[in-house]
């Protein structure tokens, strides 16, 4: 075999296992479940992941989607939306999503231009850090620390106080 033949059959073999993986099912149920094994407050995480079976699912896979052009029918949407309000939510998620085979998407602040955060070609599960948005201005020091799921104008606002 000359040397573009073998490069041929392994891109081939990888494009068949990336194809599989990315077909196989996965259950919602086992995500869930590890998601409320790894916590130790349940009720707030039912509280903080959403499917596509619930109702404000499309709302909070909207609210942050700066291009108009992701907002269609055919947009790939995730699997599950888990939209943290601590560090251990995050270490949870992480977690259970590589446990499950998904990749994760995070979405943090509203700067995501190309989708890249909100729509994906295989079961994702969208990692919104809306709920984390501490800005703590120290005009003393000249300092900020601004966590992810903060907004531009939100900083603003308080750089102004």
């Amino acid at each position: 075999m000359t040397k573009s033949q073998l490069v041929f059959l392994l891109v081939l073999t990888l494009c068949f296992f990336v194809s599989w993986g990315a077909s196989s099912p996965i259950d919602s149920e086992d995500f869930i479940s590890c998601l409320q094994s790894k916590t130790n407050n349940v009720a707030s995480i039912s509280q903080l992941v959403f499917t596509p079976l619930n109702s404000s699912f499309q709302s909070i896979w909207e609210a942050r989607v700066n291009n108009l052009r992701f907002i269609k029918p055919s947009t790939p949407k995730p699997s599950f939306i888990v939209t943290p309000i601590d560090e251990t939510h995050i270490q949870t998620a992480l977690f259970c999503t590589k446990k499950h085979g998904y990749q994760i998407r995070i979405r943090s602040g509203g700067h995501d231009f190309e989708g890249v955060s909100s729509s994906a070609v295989v079961p994702f599960v969208m990692l919104d850090l809306v709920n984390i948005k501490s800005i703590d201005v120290d005009v003393g020091n000249k300092t900020a620390w601004v966590q992810p799921g903060a907004l531009l104008g939100e900083l603003y606002y308080r750089i102004c106080l």
